[in-house]
């Protein structure tokens, strides 16, 4: 051990506040409470902490969650083994819910001592996730209801575990909406798995309600309630949620939910019959055969993605874009749509009524075996477009089918509004549509063209950047044939970016 400086000073309680402060801002909360004990100084420090964060598994081994993943596999087969894995499992559960209660029930101890207006504590998230256990509840429902009465929490965040053996299971954890701090001071609430959703009509101050991995047993009136009782509810999001029902409708005329995300739901109908402040929507189609747009004046910003699930089989030999999405809104200005789903055939049939106020699109994961009718006909639909971005994936080699060539350029429909232009995994077959499109667009000014190492960098879900890593070298002819084809347009003085 070194020997004391003279005088005994303490080095760590001479660092300023502020540089304390940015030092237990970056430890978890766990880590930064235990800075109590390095200096006297440092004791006051953690209830600055403006975000706390107190999880089950970061008590947790980190061989449980594989153990769990293993058993629910029927892994091993083994008899002997299995129950001796079950026996493990039963005991890190049972003595981490110990640890955890005990934990929090210190913590909440300490806290409630006397204390002087500098060292109340101050906190405005709070992130909780446990077991649901018969007795453990409580410990829980006290730790909300201080952290919001007391500390001023007004984002929370609470995921119920069920455990797996099962002397521990217990029914869904009931959030304490009894307490009339929640009512009043939650402005954000996040529900996970084996949550029950608390009646939200006394909740006057909630504008954030985030729901994830709610069970397939859910009830449909679960989620009609979130769109009618919440009226001051402005965002919405569903993340891996299930429904007991196949189709969920939000008809909501008294609705101020003005951004809704569905991501990876599982319900094969989704319908927006009505909602009228509706701004910003992102569906994640993994299930969904339908989507369909009911009253939403306010729509602007949309991103559709298909996924795998998404693109069912049907008994027809062809499916039509127009199957999945009906009554798309002309108000949109925004479009992204993705394809990250299975590389089959699905005809573009064009909106019902045109896309009139669409300024930008991105066509994104756009299938390599798929022909220029996809875009042209978006493109037809939108006759205000301004941007259109089309991202091909990387593929090995270039298909040799599909490549649909348009007729002495037929149907040349003018279009007077896109200035840019934009190909990422640009392949010769593409050639056909950038020829239609610098004869077809007389407002033409930026076309950029890029090959195999393009990619779409996404800034939040309703607006992106064309990215190229680096420069794939054109060939000369190949090079030619592109800058022939956009000086022989409408408009042949068009910056052009081949990369």
């Amino acid at each position: 051990m070194r020997p004391r400086t003279a005088g005994g000073e303490d080095r760590l309680s001479a660092l300023p506040d502020d540089l304390i402060r940015l030092i237990v801002g970056r430890l978890d909360t766990r880590t930064a409470l235990s800075t109590a004990v390095l200096a006297r100084r440092w004791a006051h420090i953690p209830r600055d902490l403006a975000e706390l964060d107190f999880r089950v598994s970061d008590v947790l081994p980190p061989e449980y969650d594989r153990t769990v993943a293993l058993r629910r596999r029927n892994m091993p087969r083994d008899t002997f083994l299995a129950e001796m894995l079950d026996c493990l499992m039963a005991r890190c559960e049972i003595d981490t819910i110990t640890a955890f209660v005990d934990g929090i029930t210190g913590f909440l101890e300490a806290d409630g001592g006397p204390a002087d207006g500098d060292a109340r504590r101050r906190a405005k998230t709070l992130r909780l996730e446990f077991f649901q256990t018969h007795d453990g509840g409580c410990v829980v429902d006290h730790l909300i209801a201080t952290a919001v009465g007391a500390w001023g929490v007004e984002d929370l965040e609470v995921v119920a575990r069920q455990a797996s053996c099962d002397v521990l299971q217990a029914p869904p954890y009931r959030f304490p909406h009894e307490h009339d701090c929640l009512k009043d001071g939650l402005r954000s609430l996040t529900l996970g798995n084996y949550c029950m959703l608390p009646p939200l009509h006394s909740y006057g101050a909630l504008t954030t309600l985030v729901l994830r991995d709610m069970a397939a047993s859910t009830p449909l009136g679960v989620y009609q309630r979130v769109f009618t009782e919440c009226t001051r509810l402005q965002v919405l999001r569903l993340i891996s949620c299930c429904c007991a029902h196949d189709c969920v409708v939000a008809d909501a005329p008294c609705s101020e939910i003005r951004e809704l995300s569905l991501d990876q739901c599982k319900f094969m109908e989704i319908e927006l019959r009505h909602l009228p402040m509706l701004v910003r929507l992102a569906c994640c189609l993994t299930n969904t055969t339908k989507l369909v747009f009911g009253s939403v004046p306010s729509l602007m910003h949309t991103n559709l993605t298909f996924a795998a699930e998404s693109l069912i089989v049907r008994k027809r030999c062809m499916d039509y874009f127009g199957h999945y999405i009906i009554g798309m809104p002309p108000t949109m200005t925004n479009l992204v749509l993705r394809f990250t789903g299975l590389r089959r055939w699905m005809l573009p049939a064009p909106p019902a009524k045109p896309l009139q106020n669409l300024k930008k699109l991105l066509v994104a994961d756009l299938p390599a075996n798929w022909d220029i009718t996809w875009p042209r006909r978006l493109l037809l639909a939108a006759p205000s477009l301004e941007v259109l971005h089309i991202h091909v994936p990387c593929s090995e080699e270039e298909p040799n089918y599909g490549s649909m060539r348009l007729s002495s350029l037929e149907a040349l429909q003018r279009h007077h509004h896109l200035k840019e232009l934009a190909i990422t995994g640009f392949l010769q077959r593409h050639i056909w549509f950038l020829k239609y499109v610098v004869n077809v667009c007389t407002s033409l000014q930026r076309v950029i063209l890029l090959k195999d190492d393009g990619h779409v960098r996404y800034n939040g879900l309703w607006d992106w950047e064309m990215v190229g890593q680096q420069a794939c070298p054109w060939s000369n002819d190949d090079e030619m044939v592109v800058r022939k084809i956009i000086q022989s347009g409408c408009k042949p003085l068009v910056e052009l970016s081949m990369g």
